[in-house]
């Protein structure tokens, strides 16, 4: 199940392979494209959250122990 959009460009990547496989394994992917796609997808959503908890931090509706 692909998690990028529809569209893709296709971009020339200067990258570590020991990291890449380490990272086609982390992300279970079969192929070292999907596994760039899936980290950032994955960085994005990530990114997304925090700026959402951070939001709702300065609001102060989180418990704080």
């Amino acid at each position: 199940m692909a998690r990028h959009p529809h569209r893709v460009v296709k971009k020339t990547l200067r990258l570590d392979p020991d990291k890449l496989a380490q990272l086609q394994r982390l992300l279970q992917t079969t192929n070292a494209s999907e596994a760039v796609r899936q980290a950032i997808d994955d960085t994005l959503a990530y990114s997304e959250a925090l700026q959402a908890a951070q939001r709702i931090q300065r609001r102060g509706t989180f418990a704080r122990d």
